[in-house]
């Protein structure tokens, strides 16, 4: 399992979508911090949104 992203802004752990806040836009998604709205990268949000943690919301 990879590890967590620390988030630029706030310093919070990133580890699943959870963290994630996603907007789509035309030209496809923005992904941000949902503690302090800073941008995340796409290739690291799309990671954890893909990520397997056996939770009871994991559809996998």
């Amino acid at each position: 399992m990879a590890a967590p992203y620390t988030c630029d802004g706030c310093g919070a752990s990133l580890g699943s979508v959870d963290d994630l806040h996603r907007e789509s836009t035309v030209t496809g998604r923005l992904w941000y911090c949902a503690y302090c709205r800073t941008p995340v990268p796409s290739i690291v949000a799309e990671r954890l949104a893909h990520r397997r943690d056996g939770s009871p919301t994991d559809r996998r």
